[in-house]
């Protein structure tokens, strides 16, 4: 193949590489359309789901003075607010086999939702009364759920070092192997849990600190 050739794939992967850098510094400009568009798919559904659970919990806790003797629902509400972006429609108590404390569901996509339990922290029982609770609203299909635990006393890092080590020695729920440290939300971890659908359903506990 002679240099024109090669000259014209080169011009074509100059001109790919430019249109690609402009596509992606409008979108620098635009994160509620880069958000909308990631959450079409299941993957991006899921991780933009846990950037608002994290972008929530900040919140509670930068408000932890007003919601430090607050009731579990009042706590939930003041979450829920920001639990809605992205084309992501989130709701309480809805009823999902029961009544979904969180209820997070994608505005054009039916099959992609998630439920979610919120608690106040009141010992490692209470907390996994509130795993089973929200293995028992998922349905299988969609492999992710959540359980927050609303810190109202004590040390949080205690708390959820105590929860660590009741999950990985009980392995409730039929829990597949050990917990990990979530990526990003400090006093989260992550658990694989077998369904009764056959499915495995990844767990994400978290820590809000309201002390």
């Amino acid at each position: 193949m002679g240099a024109t050739y090669w000259s014209r794939v080169e011009n074509i992967n100059q001109n790919l590489k430019s249109l690609y850098d402009y596509v992606e510094g409008v979108l620098s400009f635009l994160p509620e359309g880069a958000g909308w568009l990631r959450c079409r798919t299941p993957k991006g559904f899921r991780e933009m789901s846990q950037k608002l659970i994290a972008h929530a919990i900040t919140h509670l806790e930068a408000d932890g003075n007003r919601h430090r003797s607050a009731a579990e629902d009042a706590i939930t509400s003041a979450a829920i607010g920001f639990l809605n972006r992205y084309g992501i429609a989130t709701f309480s108590q809805v009823n999902n086999r029961g009544h979904v404390d969180i209820y997070m569901k994608h505005a054009w996509k039916p099959g992609l939702v998630i439920c979610g339990e919120a608690k106040i922290w009141r010992g490692v029982a209470y907390h996994v009364s509130g795993l089973r609770q929200v293995l028992g609203y998922a349905t299988g299909r969609y492999p992710f759920c959540f359980v927050l635990a609303y810190v109202q006393s004590g040390r949080i890092a205690d708390h959820i070092s105590n929860l660590t080590d009741h999950l990985n020695s009980a392995v409730p729920e039929d829990q597949q192997g050990a917990c990990t440290p979530h990526d990003y939300i400090v006093w989260g971890l992550v658990a694989q849990h077998k369904h009764t659908s056959g499915n495995n359903i990844e767990v994400l506990h978290a820590g809000v600190n309201l002390v």
